[in-house]
Formats: structure tokens, sequence, C-alpha cells
């Protein structure tokens, strides 16, 4: 659906209105990295520290545009597999992060694996708000409805209370994608992001660059929305008084 991306150029923009941001890669793909110019052969990441008992704040590093960064790391699937079964345990990831001593006003962005796992679930139950991205498609609906993530979801109150939804890719000459968006409206009306993010060519340019549509096309539409996304955030989360 394009989480990554957005994870990356909504990071840009709120460092671009003097927040002070972090973003961490929860991502076994390990592609978020490229959005911050991290170079492709660079294997350093959170969980192969994890994996090799060293600090896993050790992995991370600022990207020339100022936003801290935790890639995960390029890890083999033996590895994998230890670290979610072994090395991540109950409580890990908030226990590291309050370890951490962060300021109230940092902004910690999680990157979570759309599957299930030790981890995913303990960053859905960490985090003040769970922004899910959706296209406007008639399968994304099917999943929306059916995927074991969103039953997941809707049946814990705690969580399925602070889910967001943001509609990614919109095809803005499509009557479709247009009729899609208000189909999500009328099903989610108090949850869905009042910003829509474009399907955009200068999106896969900038990621073939290694940066975001920001840098790389800041007149463009798309680098608009996602300056609006950004505000949008800002209040809403000094309305809720939430960090």
């Amino acid at each position: 659906m394009g989480s990554s991306t957005v994870i990356a150029n909504l990071a840009r923009n709120l460092h671009e209105l003097d927040q002070d941001v972090l973003v961490i890669d929860l991502k076994s793909n390990n592609l978020l990295r490229l959005h911050f110019n991290m170079d492709w052969c660079n294997p350093n990441g959170w969980a192969l520290n994890v994996i090799n008992d060293q600090p896993w704040f050790n992995a991370g590093f600022k990207c020339e545009f100022g936003i801290s960064f935790m890639p995960f790391g390029r890890i083999t699937y033996e590895n994998k597999q230890c670290l979610f079964n072994e090395k991540i345990e109950n409580n890990w990831l908030s226990n590291q992060l309050s370890m951490a001593n962060f300021s109230d006003k940092k902004w910690i962005i999680l990157n979570v694996e759309s599957e299930l796992n030790n981890l995913s679930i303990q960053a859905l139950n960490y985090a003040d708000k769970i922004i899910r991205v959706i296209e406007p498609q008639a399968t994304c609906l099917g999943q929306f409805y059916d995927s074991i993530q969103s039953n997941y979801l809707s049946n814990n109150p705690s969580l399925h209370d602070k889910c967001l939804y943001l509609i990614n890719k919109m095809m803005p000459l499509s009557e479709l994608d247009h009729e899609m968006s208000l189909v999500f409206k009328s099903l989610i009306p108090n949850q869905l992001i009042p910003v829509k993010i474009h399907f955009d060519e200068n999106i896969k340019e900038a990621f073939a660059q290694k940066t975001t549509v920001n840098i790389y096309a800041p007149n463009s539409g798309t680098a608009k929305q996602f300056r609006t996304l950004a505000t949008w955030l800002m209040l809403h989360f000094s309305h809720k008084g939430a960090a």
C-alpha cells in the first residue's frame, strides 16, 4: 500500500516543520532505508545488532536532512526466526524505548509489518495512534474486511479506537478511485484522515534517487499533500493532547 513511502515523506515534512523525529523500521524487507539515502550494500541495522547481542540503538544514524533513523538491517531467514522467537520478548519494544527516555515532544514513527508477529503486536499496542495506509481499490476493501490484521484490530476496542486511515495512491482522474474513496468515507467517517495522497511518478523517481518527493520535486502536487498531512497530524495530536 506504500506505507514506507508515506512514512519517509511524512517524517521529512515534520522535520521541516521543526519537529524532532525518530523513524524506526520494524519491517524485515529493510526498504525504508533507501528513502533516507542509505547505501544499498550497507547491511547494518538494529535487528542485526540484537542478533549479535549488541545495543540496538547503536544502529541509528542521522540523515543528511536531520531525521534520526534506525534501519531494520539485512538478516538471514534463520536469524529472522531467532529474532522473533528468541530475542524479542514480551514488552521488549516498550522497554527499549522507555530506557531511551525520549522527550514527550519527540515523534517516534514506527514502520510496522502487516504480518502479525510478536514485534508488530507490541508496536500496535505501544503506539498512540495507528495509521493504516489504504488504496481506493476493491482489493483493499476486501482486505479491510477480511485480513487477519483487520480482524485483530477490530476485535480489540483499544486498538480499533486509535486507528486512523490514510488513502494513498489515488488516481485523481479515475472515477472508480473517487467512488471507492467515498465508500471508505462512509465506512469510517470519523477515522479517515481528510487528506488523500495522489499517485505521482515523482514518488517513484524520488525513490530511485534514494530520497523523498519533498526533496526531489518539492513543488509537485504530492509533495504539497504530504506537507498538508504533516500539518494535519500536528494539529490532531495537539488537539488530542498526545505527543
